[in-house]
């Protein structure tokens, strides 16, 4: 009897789909986007080393007590800033592979916002 039952709960559970459904997760796929008006750019660093256009990137590079952000997208637009801000070179440290980055400027090109969220929302590097 307990084996007519295991059998029945097991054909149940296939014929239903449970334990059977498997789920990728939410995943953005941003492409560099510079917004010239609101003074930022932003998109998915993974998502951009993975595209098959050679134009568009977008990264930080530090160094020690100052960096620089820059972006470039798909028409060539290129925008930058620099920051000495401890905050944003916290954020700007914490940039990984799958990492979202958003930077905003001022007119003098200084950068006042740096956003980095990093999890997984964004699709792997390839």
């Amino acid at each position: 009897m307990k084996r007519k039952t295991t059998a029945f709960a097991i054909g149940a559970a296939l014929t239903l789909g449970i334990g059977t459904i498997a789920y990728a997760g939410l995943h953005t796929m941003i492409p560099v986007t510079i917004n010239d008006p609101a003074m930022f750019a932003n998109g998915d660093v993974s998502f951009v080393h993975n595209t098959p256009d050679s134009t568009q990137f977008i990264f930080c590079v530090s160094q020690g007590t100052s960096a620089n952000c820059l972006a470039r997208d798909l028409a060539g637009l290129v925008r930058s800033c620099s920051t000495a801000n401890p905050a944003h070179l916290a954020a700007i440290h914490s940039i990984g592979t799958s990492s979202f980055l958003l930077f905003q400027w001022n007119e003098a090109g200084q950068c006042t916002s740096v956003t980095v969220r990093t999890g997984s929302l964004t699709v792997p590097k390839v």
